[in-house]
């Protein structure tokens, strides 16, 4: 029996942010999709300390560096729809909110990412694209 990739983890991958200049490694963890900011182009102060996640509703997550957070979590799939639905954290507004978000990999090959509270067409913005990095 041969066993192919299915559809859902086309989303694995390293992917990159021009807009953030960061990278975003995205895995699966048992049934569920996740994204980690592995990468940030000016993670370091002034003072050539890693920034903070300063915006964090939890106090104690305030004290962690960027790089390392989780900003994508429960992710999963819908072969319907062709596109993943979980949530988005923002890391860098003012107050660290928790966003719904859909994802979607476009014809080009390009990650994009929408957060939005509620409804969908009350999206933050058109999407975050990101491209895929190859890793060999």
């Amino acid at each position: 029996m041969i066993f192919s990739q299915s559809k859902a983890d086309d989303i694995i991958g390293i992917w990159y942010s021009p807009v953030k200049e960061g990278n975003v490694h995205l895995f699966k963890s048992g049934k569920n999709y996740f994204g980690k900011l592995t990468y940030l182009k000016h993670s370091l102060d002034s003072q050539g300390k890693p920034l903070l996640d300063l915006n964090n509703p939890d106090k104690e997550k305030r004290k962690m560096p960027l790089v390392g957070i989780l900003l994508l979590r429960d992710i999963t799939f819908d072969n319907k729809k062709n596109r993943w639905k979980g949530k988005l954290y923002d890391y860098d507004g003012k107050k660290g909110n928790t966003y719904d978000s859909y994802l979607t990999i476009t014809k080009n090959g390009q990650l994009n990412i929408k957060g939005f509270w509620g409804l969908s067409f009350f999206g933050l913005n058109p999407g975050l694209t990101l491209e895929r990095i190859k890793v060999e």
